[in-house]
């Protein structure tokens, strides 16, 4: 499926305007712009949930980010809302989220500081990412490459304060990391 090739589907977009009120009182970098409505309205629509669910979403999206929706994480929270019948009283982690937050208890568990850590991750991220390159593409430009890794840093840190912020209160599924980012003890935590 190609999103943006796909018709409108009307029950979508009743579907993405139910999600969208719900963050309307929001500051405008935080709502969903109306441009993407026609966008999401199909893929929404193949969730198979309807507009109390979808303003149920949107109610819990709004209490709990600080950043603009993003169509597949909004997929993802209302395939959670559907299976459990509930939402969390606090941010979905992703399959990103969690690895590194392995990464980070095993930095931990080897002694490294906060500091040594991020920048042996950010050295080890790009090596890791440019190595795919070198094995599988290696007829892609390196400055290609060099933006690449900006854009994924820039995207970390669009997502850091929101999750940096559940971590410090002690909530979220990433919270077992506030003893090693906020030099707490793991009493303090519970």
């Amino acid at each position: 499926m190609n999103i943006f090739e796909e018709p409108v589907s009307l029950m979508g977009y009743q579907l993405v305007k139910a999600f969208a009120a719900q963050l309307a009182h929001l500051p405008e970098e935080r709502q969903l712009r109306q441009s993407s409505y026609d966008m999401w309205s199909t893929p929404l629509a193949e969730t198979g949930a309807n507009e109390s669910q979808m303003k149920l979403v949107g109610e819990w999206y709004a209490t709990n980010h600080q950043t603009a929706p993003a169509l597949g994480y909004v997929i993802h929270a209302t395939q959670e809302l559907l299976s459990r019948g509930s939402l969390p009283q606090h941010r979905l982690a992703g399959t990103i989220e969690l690895n590194a937050m392995a990464i980070l208890l095993a930095a931990q568990q080897l002694g490294l500081s906060t500091d040594d850590c991020g920048q042996a991750i950010m050295l080890a991220g790009t090596l890791a990412h440019l190595s795919l390159y070198r094995r599988k593409h290696k007829s892609v430009s390196r400055d290609y490459l060099r933006i690449e890794v900006e854009g994924m840093a820039r995207m970390s840190d669009y997502a850091a304060d929101e999750i940096l912020d559940e971590i410090a209160c002690g909530k979220g599924d990433l919270r077992a990391l506030g003893g090693y980012l906020f030099n707490r003890d793991d009493a303090e935590q519970q």
